[in-house]
């Protein structure tokens, strides 16, 4: 049996070795929470000979919605080549400005590739985002621009082909309740023209990567000059009914027969 002195010196043996020994020897090799994945070699996983990409998943779902952006361009792109509204000008205007909206989100798509930070990656969605709206707000003004326009044109000839019966009234008759409409009625025409040509230059204006105030402005200055042109041209068409009116009214009725 050990005697008291023997068995004294070996508790205070293990007790120095315990206090020598660094705690971290005793530690689990997961106790830290997380450890570097290891292959049989025993070195960190790297893969195809690169280290992982630890915003692998977020990095996917930014280049997910970059390409959504860019379908969405494509698509007006195809409807506006496709429509039978727009003439070639303006086909080709558009043409042009989806191009370089095209050529901006490729540019997004290739930084979201390097982007080192999420934040980096939202922001990149966002302008992504901003362009195809771009794109969309150019087509639509465009469109409702060319629309309009044909309603000029369409006022504009019945305006002549009204001034030449008004020419074929009997010698003398005042006209002037044909005139004044018909004078007003040319004014609006032009009110409406200019109004049209604010929106489309507002409109193509827009950089291929605007920023959120770009859009805004944008949207502001088309809303307000597409409104002015539809109120001319509202007032264009009251015009045409006076004096078709008026004319009637001048009309002998043989002549009207």
């Amino acid at each position: 049996m050990p005697s008291a002195r023997l068995l004294s010196l070996a508790l205070v043996g293990a007790t120095s070795l315990a206090l020598a020994t660094p705690a971290a020897a005793f530690a689990s090799p997961t106790s830290t929470g997380h450890r570097p994945a290891v292959t049989h070699a025993g070195k960190p996983t790297r893969h195809h000979g690169k280290p992982a990409d630890q915003m692998a998943g977020v990095r996917k779902g930014a280049l997910h919605a970059l390409a959504a952006s860019t379908a969405a361009v494509q698509r007006v792109a195809a409807a506006e080549q496709a429509s039978t509204t727009l003439g070639s000008a303006d086909k080709a205007t558009l043409a042009a400005f989806d191009a370089s909206a095209l050529t901006a989100l490729a540019g997004d798509v290739t930084a979201a590739g390097s982007a080192t930070s999420p934040q980096a990656l939202a922001a990149l969605i966002q302008v992504g985002n901003r362009t195809a709206q771009a794109v969309k707000l150019a087509g639509n003004v465009t469109s409702a621009a060319a629309t309009d326009t044909a309603a000029i044109t369409g006022l504009s000839t019945d305006a002549a082909a009204l001034k030449a019966q008004e020419a074929a009234l009997p010698a003398g008759t005042d006209t002037s309740s044909i005139e004044v409409p018909l004078a007003d009625l040319a004014a609006q025409l032009s009110a409406a023209q200019t109004a049209l040509s604010t929106a489309s230059t507002a409109v193509l204006a827009l950089p291929a990567a605007p920023s959120a105030g770009d859009l805004r402005t944008a949207r502001d200055a088309t809303e307000t000059a597409m409104t002015a042109a539809n109120t001319a041209l509202t007032a264009a068409t009251a015009d045409l009914a006076a004096a078709k009116a008026a004319l009637a009214a001048l009309t002998p009725p043989a002549a009207a027969a």
